[in-house]
């Protein structure tokens, strides 16, 4: 008969992983609280907020990792403070890390309900309050000096760069900007046809003629570097590499080096890496607040830009 000790003992889960993965050819799985936690989000929640849950964790898990926090029991209030100390020294406003902080404590609540934990291991982490946004414009010179970080002669400085200024000259939110369908996109007639899955609807948006230009620039460079065969390693030997034809696996507009979708993430790291680099935090939302701002000093009408 299970005594009481053996029973706790097959049911304490202290040191399994928050994310195992698993290695297969060609595919890699995971399993553990946070992907279980995801899985059960993306299936029962809105596109949207099963993003916002998987953004909070993944840059959590992002930042205790390296710290060697890893482990069931290593999830708790002070790894979460620490956590939240990091994104306050990146520059993170108080309303994102209140919203971090909210998508953490229904993970802690989840872990005690699902039997991972014994106890809430976040119920005394006190989250701030959120606070009115502040619209900024973003200063000409950071703009100036943000767009001459990225070569136009090139396959990944042309894409950054047309995405920067469809950012910066339309006001489109990160999700939409990465998942504009390239047949939606008309440059002759300067126009790209968005979906919004805040709104669920879509809407066509006007591109100037300096995006236009832009993305004329990078589908050439794109066209370049997929029209060129890759050299790759031989499996079994690391000294040998065999050119392999590059291909696109996907409509959308913008893609990553290995041609598919480029995924929210990767636009925010892109935009942190320039923000290292220029001393000033750029994010992906900041070129809607200024958009959006800019629009309201110039005179449109409330109405108009609130739509």
């Amino acid at each position: 008969m299970e005594t009481t000790s053996t029973r706790r003992q097959r049911m304490n889960h202290s040191d399994e992983l928050l994310i195992s993965y698993r290695v297969l050819r060609g595919a890699t799985t995971t399993s553990g609280p946070i992907p279980d936690f995801l899985a059960k989000k993306q299936a029962e929640q809105a596109p949207k907020t099963y993003r916002w849950y998987h953004e909070s964790l993944t840059q959590l898990w992002a930042f205790l990792e390296p710290q060697g926090l890893t482990t069931v029991a290593q999830f708790n209030e002070r790894a979460v403070n620490l956590f939240r100390t990091h994104l306050r020294k990146r520059g993170v406003t108080d309303n994102t890390v209140s919203n971090r902080m909210r998508a953490l404590r229904a993970f802690g609540r989840w872990l005690h309900r699902s039997g991972w934990v014994e106890h809430d291991p976040l119920e005394n982490v006190k989250i701030p309050q959120s606070t009115k946004p502040h619209f900024d414009l973003i200063p000409d010179h950071v703009r100036s000096q943000l767009f001459a970080l990225y070569s136009p002669n090139t396959f990944l400085g042309a894409r950054n760069l047309a995405m920067l200024a469809v950012l910066s000259d339309t006001g489109l939110r990160r999700e939409e900007l990465v998942n504009v369908l390239e047949k939606n996109v008309d440059l002759d007639g300067q126009m790209v046809r968005v979906f919004s899955d805040k709104v669920e609807e879509w809407r066509y948006v006007p591109l100037t003629t300096e995006s236009t230009a832009l993305i004329r620039n990078y589908l050439k460079w794109r066209g370049r570097y997929f029209n060129r065969p890759a050299r790759a390693r031989v499996d079994g030997d690391e000294n040998r590499r065999e050119k392999v034809n590059r291909s696109i696996t996907c409509q959308q507009l913008f893609v990553a080096w290995n041609g598919r979708a480029l995924e929210p993430q990767s636009l925010m790291q892109i935009l942190e890496r320039a923000s290292k680099k220029l001393g000033y935090r750029i994010h992906a939302h900041l070129f809607r607040h200024d958009w959006i701002t800019r629009k309201a000093l110039d005179g449109e009408s409330p109405s108009v830009v609130r739509r």
